[in-house]
């Protein structure tokens, strides 16, 4: 895999047309995807620690359609982007989404999708730059709370880094606590070669990794750190509420990683036009539950073309 700044590119084995780069801000190259080359732009920001291949449901779905341009990207300190032991937070997260958007050209007509991490970026985002987005999605995310992350997330993430050197023990950890117990056991509903939803994720995952870099510890710390720091306050998202961007608002009924409680109270500031609950399904609901999840997200454009 190319080294920190190269100008190299992972082989993807998409069919799609997409294009690779590096976007440069400041001593910084932000490495990016455009997937698709339709006239509707949509940006899909990941969540902590996760390379932008994690967003493959998403990038093949919209890609392939010809009437989407897909852009993903690797944050900080993550995949293919510079960065280790950064100072930084939410608010300097969301200024290199604004700058990697204007790097691509895109400055007005954006629907955008914040998963987790990535949602805490976009909430940032549109407070700094209303005008640039069609839309707002915010999936399994929070404004930040008063209470403590879950236990269960946190506890494996930092445990996570006394297995530097057993990846696949770390990945399975992470895949216990992201998925339901229920989905994991169950077989695949897609004919694939695969007994159980557990060992295609692994596959996947794996495939994913492959395509990309393992993160250094202090690119993962630093990225924690921002997460945690989060804040956005009720007077901001009455900003966001009575704007006229349309919002929509998806959660699960089970999360190791974000409270529930979070996304319910995002729907209480922010009165979304469309508030979507994934049950029985855990944090990683662009995967878990991928079809339901971009049938949703692609109505919601329809509407709001």
């Amino acid at each position: 895999m190319s080294s920190p700044g190269s100008t190299s590119f992972p082989s993807l084995p998409w069919k799609h047309p997409y294009q690779q780069g590096f976007a440069p801000i400041g001593p910084t190259k932000f490495y990016y995807e455009l997937h698709g080359q339709g006239p509707c732009h949509v940006v899909f920001l990941m969540g902590l620690n996760t390379n932008c291949q994690a967003w493959d449901y998403q990038t093949t779905y919209f890609g392939g359609q010809g009437q989407f341009t897909v852009l993903t990207f690797d944050a900080r300190g993550v995949g293919l982007t510079d960065g280790s032991w950064d100072a930084y937070n939410t608010d300097t997260w969301a200024q290199d989404l604004l700058q990697v958007l204007d790097h691509v050209g895109w400055t007005e007509h954006v629907h955008a999708v914040g998963y987790s991490a990535g949602g805490q970026v976009l909430l940032k985002a549109v407070l700094k730059d209303p005008s640039r987005f069609q839309t707002a999605t915010l999936v399994c995310t929070t404004a930040g709370s008063l209470w403590l992350r879950p236990f269960t997330g946190a506890y494996t993430l930092v445990s996570n880094m006394f297995y530097a050197n057993d990846p696949l023990k770390q990945i399975s950890r992470l895949i216990h606590i992201n998925y339901t117990k229920n989905f994991l056991q169950k077989r695949p509903d897609d004919g694939c070669e695969y007994e159980t939803n557990y060992e295609k994720v692994l596959a996947r995952i794996q495939e994913r990794n492959a395509r990309s870099r393992s993160q250094s510890l202090g690119g993962m710390v630093s990225q924690t750190v921002a997460s945690l720091r989060h804040w956005v306050t009720r007077k901001e998202l009455d900003t966001i509420r009575t704007s006229t961007m349309p919002v929509m608002v998806m959660t699960n009924d089970w999360d190791n990683f974000v409270h529930v409680a979070d996304s319910y109270y995002l729907r209480d500031q922010l009165q979304p036009e469309n508030f979507v609950i994934f049950e029985d399904t855990g944090h990683v609901v662009p995967t878990a539950r991928h079809q339901d999840f971009n049938e949703q997200l692609e109505r919601f454009w329809e509407n709001h073309a």
